[in-house]
């Protein structure tokens, strides 16, 4: 090399050993400690163990209020029969049918079916013998007890006693839709309808919501939401909603979802893969990492790993995990993250070195060439 060339070299070389104004993929680890900007927290295993378990309790609260929300007793008035509803009616009787060549076992009551029956839009039906009989308004209850009083009137049955079942109510049926294939409505009952039923109904094979294989591989969650009514919107997990006895109220909405729970960012020159990472639940930070390849042996700094933490109206946090010492790594396998972290991991100082020392051979070669 010329003395022409050592002279160009120098201020390089001389940047170099003051590692000022180095190009880089981010702020390195000791500007990252010194920022005012953030709140710095040490994490420790102890530290990554109690945030493990505040973790675990949020989750855990956040499934009970779910759970208490859609288990809270309706305040909407008791069901109620409406036109467009449809009825199957049957009569229970000690005598048969007027003209029935089929007589009863005497001493024992016999059924009667008289078919399914719709509520028409003035709200009433329309019965054999008996005629139209105005039911809208009532509960099965008060309907059972009107038929059973008309045929009652008409003295051609002996003991006559009405027995209704709601074959279907359009105006209360459950609807589900979302990531199952194909929307369904459920038929409600006045006898009750759960959550794991309008879901298993809707499922079919499974394949739409629930996917192929093991659920705990995926990258992506199933979540459930129940819409009633005027009230807020309830959110809990499909194995929830699949485990618990969660009743339905006429009319409820239920949409399921796939996406992932919790969305981390990674970045930083010091791992393999930067991007937008999804899980299914809660990740630690040992396990984001490994699922953006892990760190670059060839540029990761060995000081430290951050998560970047912000919440509304509040000041940054600055999660450090001393990555060089066997604690720090502990302190990751345990350590939860939450939606919208940022996890960054700068670069070693020697590869801004590095870069400026491959700029210095870039523009010597040419020098070189000619020579």
């Amino acid at each position: 090399m010329s003395r022409r060339l050592h002279w160009f070299a120098a201020p390089l070389l001389l940047g170099v050993a003051g590692c000022a104004a180095l190009p880089g993929t981010g702020p390195s680890a000791a500007s990252m400690q010194r920022a005012p900007e953030v709140d710095v927290v040490d994490i420790t295993p102890d530290v990554a163990k109690a945030a493990h378990e505040v973790a675990v309790a949020q989750e855990k609260a956040s499934r009970d209020r779910a759970l208490a929300a859609l288990r809270a007793p309706s305040t909407e008035p008791d069901f109620r029969i409406q036109p467009g509803d449809t009825l199957d009616v049957t009569i229970w009787s000690f005598s048969p049918w007027p003209g029935s060549a089929n007589p009863l076992a005497v001493g024992n009551p016999g059924p009667i079916p008289l078919g399914t029956l719709a509520v028409e839009p003035d709200g009433a039906i329309q019965l054999p013998y008996a005629g139209r009989v105005d039911l809208a308004g009532m509960s099965m209850e008060q309907a059972q007890a009107a038929i059973s009083a008309r045929y009652a009137a008409l003295r051609i049955l002996q003991k006559p006693t009405a027995a209704l079942k709601l074959a279907a109510a359009p105006r209360h049926d459950v609807l589900v839709t979302g990531a199952i294939g194909q929307p369904r409505t459920i038929p409600w009952s006045p006898a009750g309808l759960t959550l794991a039923q309008a879901i298993t109904l809707s499922l079919g094979d499974g394949a739409a919501a629930l996917g192929q294989g093991d659920l705990s591989q995926t990258r992506s969650a199933t979540q459930v939401t129940v819409l009633r009514g005027e009230e807020a919107p309830v959110e809990l997990p499909v194995v929830t909603a699949l485990e618990e006895r969660i009743p339905l109220h006429a009319g409820d909405r239920i949409v399921v979802r796939r996406d992932p729970a919790v969305k981390v960012t990674v970045l930083g020159g010091g791992t393999r893969k930067n991007g937008v990472l999804g899980f299914a639940r809660r990740p630690t930070l040992a396990e984001a990492l490994a699922e953006a390849s892990g760190l670059d042996s060839n540029s990761a700094s060995d000081h430290a790993v951050f998560v970047l933490r912000r919440r509304d109206h509040a000041r940054p946090t600055l999660f450090d995990f001393a990555w060089n010492r066997p604690l720090g790594i502990v302190a990751a396998q345990e350590f939860p993250l939450e939606d919208g972290d940022l996890v960054y991991v700068a670069e070693a100082p020697i590869v801004a070195a590095q870069k400026v020392i491959n700029l210095l051979f870039q523009a010597t070669l040419p020098v070189q060439v000619l020579k």
